[in-house]
C-alpha cells in the first residue's frame, strides 16, 4: 500500500510540472490579424482629461474623436483563446495566467486624411481636408500632459507595432482651431499600406460655445 502511494503521489508530482510550465507560457509568436473596420467615438474634451462620450455636442474649442482600427473577424480574439495540449487539456486547465498575447498587423497605416463637411470658418470651407489642422495622441496618452503629435508621427509609430490589448490601434484625433459653425461633421480616410482605404464619418457634431 505504500508502494502504490508513493507511487500515485510521483506520478502527481510529475504531472504538476508539467501542467504548470505550460499554463504561464506566455512567451509565444505574435499572432497576426488585418485591420478592416473602423469605429469613431466622439471624446469630451472640455476637461482636464478627456474621456469618451455618448453626446454629439462638443465645445467649439474641444472638438475631439477617438479612432479605433481592429479585425472585424474576430480572429485577434479567437488567437488568444486556449491552446490545447498533446494531453487534450488546454494550458489553463490548472490555473490561468493573466498573459498579454503578442499580435501584430499585417499592414500599417500610411496616412491619415481628414475632410470637413461643414465650414470650420470663413478661412475654412467645407470640402476642405484638413487633416493638418489635427493633432493625434495615442490612447492612453490623453492626459492633459499627455504627448501629442501630427497624424503623419502617428502613422510611422504603427509600422511593426505589438499589440497586447486585443489586436486594436486607438488614437485620438484633437482639431486645434476653434469651429465658428454651428455643426461640425467629418470624413475619415485611413490608407493601409497594403493600398487599401478604410472611410467613415463622425456624427453631426452640435456647436456650442
Amino acid at each position: 500500500m505504500k508502494i502504490i502511494r508513493k507511487t500515485l503521489f510521483i506520478l502527481l508530482i510529475f504531472n504538476l510540472i508539467r501542467i504548470i510550465p505550460g499554463c504561464c507560457d506566455c512567451d509565444g509568436p505574435a499572432t497576426f490579424f488585418s485591420f478592416n473596420k473602423t469605429g469613431i467615438t466622439n471624446l469630451n474634451n472640455s476637461g482636464s482629461v478627456p474621456v469618451t462620450s455618448p453626446s454629439d455636442t462638443m465645445r467649439a474649442a474641444a472638438v475631439a474623436f477617438e479612432v479605433s482600427l481592429y479585425d472585424s473577424t474576430g480572429y485577434w480574439y479567437y488567437a488568444a483563446l486556449p491552446v490545447k495540449t498533446n494531453a487534450g487539456f488546454s494550458r489553463a486547465t490548472a490555473m490561468s495566467c493573466d498573459c498579454a498575447y503578442p499580435m501584430q498587423a499585417r499592414v500599417h497605416l500610411t496616412n491619415i486624411s481628414i475632410t470637413t463637411l461643414f465650414p470650420i470658418s470663413d478661412q475654412v470651407a467645407a470640402g476642405t481636408e484638413i487633416s493638418g489642422l489635427f493633432v493625434a495622441s495615442l490612447r492612453g496618452n490623453y492626459a492633459g500632459d499627455g504627448v501629442y503629435i501630427t497624424p503623419e508621427m502617428l502613422c510611422s509609430q504603427t509600422e511593426n507595432k505589438i499589440y497586447y490589448d486585443g489586436g486594436i490601434e486607438s488614437f485620438g484625433l484633437f482639431l486645434k482651431p476653434e469651429v465658428q459653425s454651428p455643426f461640425a461633421r467629418f470624413a475619415m480616410r485611413f490608407t493601409l499600406s497594403d493600398g487599401s482605404i478604410l472611410t467613415d464619418t463622425t456624427t453631426l457634431i452640435t456647436i456650442r460655445p
